[in-house]
């Protein structure tokens, strides 16, 4: 049975705070991550996947997380 795994890193983009006074610390920017039912296999998996994987997992149908309403 094959696994569906979704990888990612673990920090989207690494940017700056800044301080009123100018000063520059590192940070990072994280994913905007949702939880998601995935179909593996015909089993069903729970997972946390960023809004960009989302998108590709409701264009393939993989996904029962939204379903376009049928007209």
């Amino acid at each position: 049975m094959a696994k569906y795994i979704v990888k990612y890193p673990r920090v989207s983009h690494i940017g700056n705070n800044v301080s009123h006074a100018k000063n520059r610390t590192k940070r990072g920017f994280k994913y905007n991550l949702h939880s998601v039912t995935v179909l593996v296999d015909g089993i069903k998996q729970k997972m946390l996947v960023p809004t960009k994987i989302l998108r590709k997992l409701k264009k393939e149908g993989i996904t029962t997380h939204w379903k376009k309403p049928v007209k």
